[in-house]
């Protein structure tokens, strides 16, 4: 289970600083929204300007997580070493904590015994979409390249994205992974496309695997069945923001070229784009009035799982969410509704009385998206 990165990301005074070490990739998978990718890389000066500038900044945090990002980060393994080696041979005055997401395929020998030796201030996860023709649907062919047993053992966290083709084999894919010694991290691909019947398709999944929590309750449930119910705000005239992209998250290209998160730059959006984000702001309150007309009286709106740079790159509004994803989402939604609901009248929710209240307020308002 995850080690150490739960103490610190989404505290007040963290801050997410992303290094895009190199805008390339080993692999090409199918729902990947990096759509500029190119043999670029940063340099050891650059990172270093980021780092120092970062750690030295009068900004309010007092936190960082630095995220190393790709690309596949582990291309850039030497600069890697070289700028957490410098984290670590300074006094900050922040504390601080690196991690990465992985395709796996570079961690091998030398990686892994680093990953080893530094398990105190880095932690990696690594990206497995279910079992072996799953993810190799997904993930150009790559599961017999990735080291499972040293992840199973020293980083037991995988991040699932479901596409159309692995959807019916949703629910046996994550719980082959929690089979596997995997906690799971599961979400439906952004931006993609999705048929006329797949609402109805993942109805049947998520039925299987609240059936299969319901049975080992001992599991943490992934991702995809442990939405925020108990932290939605129904008839808010000021919802919050799904995402935690603002002052608090900054992303830096290839270049040291800074945007608010890491799918606003260059590699995901395109120069044109990239730059038009830069000029958002995240820092004011979120308004209705911003929001599409068909969130601003949804129940869920401020927890629906969103990605406001792939709605910028397709719609240049931010909060502008795609039909299909909406779709998904309240099957998504109630599934979810009627999981916390069953785990509650098992007594398996350890809950105020002022907590029950707004589980079950919360629960019925969810209901709203059936009709």
């Amino acid at each position: 289970m995850r080690k150490n990165l739960d103490q610190f990301m989404n505290k007040p005074g963290t801050k997410i600083v992303i290094l895009t070490l190199t805008n390339h990739c080993n692999l090409s998978c199918t729902y990947c929204y990096e759509h500029n990718k190119e043999v670029q890389k940063m340099s050891w000066e650059t990172a270093k300007h980021i780092v120092d500038m970062e750690m030295n900044a009068d900004d309010g945090s007092q936190f960082v997580c630095l995220y190393y990002f790709g690309g596949e980060p582990f291309l850039q393994f030497d600069l890697i070493k070289k700028v957490h080696q410098y984290m670590q041979s300074r006094k900050w005055k922040k504390g601080w904590f690196g991690f990465s997401t992985t395709n796996g395929t570079l961690v091998h020998g030398e990686v892994q015994q680093w990953l080893r030796d530094n398990a105190s201030s880095m932690e990696v996860y690594l990206s497995l979409d279910g079992d072996r023709d799953m993810h190799n649907q997904n993930r150009s062919n790559s599961y017999d390249k990735m080291d499972i047993d040293f992840f199973r053992k020293e980083y037991p966290f995988a991040k699932m994205t479901v596409t159309e083709t692995t959807l019916p084999k949703l629910a046996h894919g994550i719980i082959s992974l929690h089979e596997g010694g995997f906690e799971v991290s599961a979400n439906l691909g952004y931006g993609i496309p999705w048929t006329d019947n797949a609402p109805e398709i993942l109805s049947g999944q998520l039925q299987l695997l609240m059936e299969y929590y319901l049975a080992n309750p001992e599991i943490k449930p992934a991702t995809i069945m442990n939405l925020a119910i108990m932290d939605m705000t129904p008839g808010s005239r000021q919802p919050k923001r799904f995402c935690g992209v603002g002052p608090y998250m900054k992303s830096y290209d290839v270049d040291g070229q800074a945007y608010p998160c890491h799918a606003f730059a260059p590699l995901c959006l395109g120069k044109e784009l990239a730059e038009e984000a830069k000029k958002l702001d995240f820092s004011c309150p979120l308004t209705l009035d911003k929001l599409d007309e068909k969130c601003r009286e949804c129940p869920v709106v401020g927890v629906c799982p969103t990605c406001y740079g792939i709605n910028f790159g397709a719609y240049k509004n931010v909060y502008h969410i795609n039909d299909d994803h909406c779709r998904m989402m309240k099957v998504q939604f109630l599934a979810n509704a009627k999981f916390k609901y069953e785990q509650y009248v098992r007594g398996r929710l350890q809950l105020t009385p002022e907590e029950e209240l707004k589980l079950l307020r919360n629960i019925s308002a969810v209901q709203q998206l059936a009709q």
